[in-house]
C-alpha cells in the first residue's frame, strides 16, 4: 500500500532524474571541444595536401608552356648558348580559392632551366654522288621547374623530343 511519504519520495525522485547534471554537462562539451579540435586539425592537413599538389600541377604546367614555346621555334634554332651558360627562367603562378572554409591566395614562383641536347645527337646526314647533306632532325630537351612551399625545396624535371 503507498502512503503520502512514499508518493512524494517517488516525486522527488523522479524529478532529479529529469535532467543533465553539471558533471555531464561539461563532460560532453569536452568531447565536443575535442572533436572539434580534431575536424579543425583534418582539414588544415586537408588543406595543406590540396595545396601542394596545387604547386606541383603548377610545375607540371609551367614546364609543358616551356616545351611547347621551344618547339613553336623551331628545332633548327634550339642551342644552347656559346658560353656555356644555362638558360634560366622565372615564372609566376597565382591561384585564389577556397580549399576548406577560408578564401586564400597563393602565389608560387618557379625557376626554369632549361639544358638542350647537342646538334650532334640527333644529327642526320644524307650523302649522295652530288652532295653531302647533314640536317639535325630532333633536339631532347631537359626543363627543370624548381619551387618553394612552406621553406622546403622542390623540383621535378621534364625531358622530351622535340621534332
Amino acid at each position: 500500500m503507498m502512503t503520502m511519504n512514499n508518493v512524494r519520495i517517488s516525486n522527488d525522485v523522479r524529478r532529479r532524474k529529469a535532467g543533465f547534471g553539471i558533471a555531464e554537462i561539461l563532460v560532453s562539451c569536452a568531447v565536443l571541444g575535442f572533436m572539434i579540435v580534431a575536424l579543425n586539425l583534418l582539414q588544415n592537413g586537408n588543406r595543406d595536401s590540396v595545396l601542394r599538389v596545387r604547386t606541383r600541377d603548377g610545375a607540371v604546367a609551367v614546364s609543358q608552356e616551356v616545351l611547347d614555346s621551344l618547339s613553336s621555334v623551331g628545332v633548327a634554332s634550339l642551342q644552347m648558348p656559346d658560353d656555356g651558360s644555362e638558360i634560366v627562367l622565372s615564372k609566376i603562378r597565382e591561384w585564389k580559392g577556397t580549399p576548406g572554409s577560408l578564401e586564400h591566395t597563393m602565389t608560387v614562383n618557379y625557376k626554369v632551366r632549361i639544358d638542350i641536347s647537342d646538334d650532334a645527337d640527333y644529327l642526320g646526314q644524307n650523302t649522295s654522288l652530288y652532295s653531302n647533306n647533314q640536317h639535325v632532325y630532333a633536339k631532347k630537351v631537359d626543363v627543370e621547374v624548381e619551387w618553394d612551399y612552406k621553406g622546403t625545396p622542390h623540383s621535378i624535371t621534364v625531358a622530351s623530343i622535340l621534332r
